[in-house]
């Protein structure tokens, strides 16, 4: 049990001094080359809490699974804003339903990893969103009928591929 804490202290203070010394590096980075400096690189430090739960999720053996949905939003938005702040946040205007899409995100990330339905709708009604917001920005909405199209046919056809599986397995025992 002591070797176990010891482990998993030794872990943390790993992962601890990563995060502190990328916070370093990134301020030299913006005192050496004036043009990255913390004015554009501030969306960075999004990850640090984001790396703490990628260390507090690999240390419980992927157990805490809830863990990922703000991983994949810190990170979603970490580069949303960094392409924003680096070409001009004028474009957010046109860009707002990424929005929808990072919590989304970060929803089907949980479904993945803790592969609970329930996960699943949230991810898609957010998803749906966003992408109908932005055909309506650039007022196309082929692609969307497209992905109304599969989703349904995912609601629809999941029921008979589950039933197909247990038949299948049943079979094989």
């Amino acid at each position: 049990m002591e070797e176990k804490r010891s482990k998993e202290y030794n872990f943390g203070v790993l992962v601890l001094g990563s995060v502190l010394v990328g916070v370093g590096l990134l301020l030299l980075v913006a005192n050496i080359i004036p043009y990255l400096g913390v004015a554009k690189l501030w969306p960075l430090f999004m990850l640090i809490p984001a790396a703490v739960l990628v260390a507090v999720y690999i240390q419980d053996r992927g157990k805490l699974a809830a863990v990922i949905l703000p991983v994949i939003i810190l990170v979603f938005y970490c580069g949303y804003f960094l392409w924003l702040n680096f070409t001009t946040w004028h474009y957010a205007a046109t860009t707002w339903p990424n929005f929808l899409i990072g919590p989304g995100l970060g929803f089907l990330g949980l479904y993945f990893a803790a592969r609970k339905w329930e996960f699943l709708i949230p991810s898609i009604i957010l998803l749906m969103l966003a992408a109908i917001f932005y055909a309506a920005i650039i007022e196309n909405t082929m692609i969307v009928g497209i992905l109304f199209i599969a989703i349904g046919l995912l609601f629809i056809l999941k029921p008979l591929i589950l039933a197909f599986t247990k038949k299948k397995n049943e079979a094989i025992e």
